[in-house]
């Protein structure tokens, strides 16, 4: 119907046309059909059923007030919650202006139009409309994008800072930052799919979530002293296994595997050990029992020895003696190495992949 030039794919999104006269459904249809995606209900029940069906593809609503069984802004009222982004067009008689008008004052109405339709003027609402709920769409794209790369900022940050731990401690501990990488993917790896990301990583409050990483990062230079003074991989080992044991895997068990030890249990924990040295869980229980096995990972790293998850139920690592060779690096080169462009690792931690 309109001859301008459009910019925007405006069935991108669909709209959801409530009417109880089968006729005026049709009609809509014909008029608006080539150029929006045009869904339709009789009544409020039916629109939210469809609702519910269709929610994630709808941008627009347009209903009558006046329907059986309940009014157009009533079903609007049921889906308020549901979903405010998605704009709102009441249909209504000029006698019932007033209603119309108040709707609109209470804020869940983004316009109404009275009835009989002024064709051309209803193809420009559902025009501006569709544009409108596009681009805050697109805004919202992108400010979670810019969200998710702050979040994967501060993550590096605060692996960065365990890794440096070990020097702020004056101790010496090889291979710190790898050893918080094979942790990090541990808890990773037991997450069930479908979990969610840090919403404080992304929501941000940066001066709390700085006050925590501190108090993580002091709490792991108190610990590593104490982890770092057993002797050998085999008695770190078995200092890993009780650290493990007192975070909550109750009925671990050690046993040879071939060239190397196995530890196992039924219970797995280190997700939720994982969530608090991220800042998830503000348990004090949890968040130091999370730094204690992030320090027997680092002793069993420095011992020389490398940690990996094997895939099954609960809780299974087989811990081996490193067959590279030892390089000579300074820590915050090792810090990079692992952590800061390990991007996969970072958002994976996160819960985004």
């Amino acid at each position: 119907m309109s001859t301008e030039i459009d910019t925007y794919d405006y069935q991108r999104y669909a709209i959801l046309f409530v009417d109880d006269e089968a006729n005026t459904r049709k009609y809509f249809r014909r008029l608006f059909d080539e150029k929006f995606r045009i869904l339709v209900a009789e009544d409020g029940a039916e629109a939210l059923k469809v609702f519910r069906q269709h929610s994630a593809e709808i941008g627009i609503i347009v209903t009558d007030q006046w329907m059986p069984n309940e009014t157009g802004v009533g079903f609007l009222s049921e889906i308020a919650d549901d979903d405010p982004d998605i704009i709102k067009i009441l249909l209504t008689a000029y006698s019932d202006i007033d209603a119309a008008i108040g709707s609109v004052n209470q804020g869940p109405i983004f316009r109404y139009m009275t009835k009989p339709w002024d064709i051309p003027q209803l193809e420009v609402t559902l025009r501006r409309a569709m544009e409108f709920f596009t681009v805050k769409r697109e805004r919202d794209a992108l400010l979670g994008a810019k969200m998710q790369a702050m979040g994967n900022v501060l993550l590096s940050s605060r692996l960065a800072a365990f890794a440096l731990a070990p020097v702020c401690a004056g101790l010496k501990c090889e291979r710190a930052a790898e050893a918080i990488a094979s942790f990090v993917k541990t808890g990773v790896s037991g997450r069930r799919s479908g979990s969610d990301g840090d919403s404080d990583l992304r929501s941000a409050n940066w001066a709390r979530l700085h006050a925590r990483q501190v108090s993580l990062a002091n709490g792991l230079e108190a610990r590593l002293p104490s982890a770092l003074a057993t002797t050998g991989l085999a008695a770190r080992i078995a200092a890993l296994a009780s650290a493990l044991a007192a975070a909550g895997v109750a009925g671990i068990s050690s046993a040879a595997n071939g060239s190397s030890t196995r530890l196992s249990g039924p219970v797995d924990s280190t997700p939720v050990l994982l969530d608090a040295l991220f800042g998830r869980n503000e348990d004090g229980a949890t968040s130091d029992a999370s730094v204690k096995v992030l320090a027997a990972f680092m002793a069993v790293y420095d011992a020389g020895g490398v940690v990996r998850r094997v895939c099954g139920d609960g809780l299974a690592l087989d811990v081996t003696e490193s067959l590279s060779p030892a390089k000579t690096t300074s820590p915050g080169t090792e810090a990079a190495k692992w952590l800061i462009d390990d991007d996969l690792l970072i958002s994976a931690a996160l819960g985004l992949r």
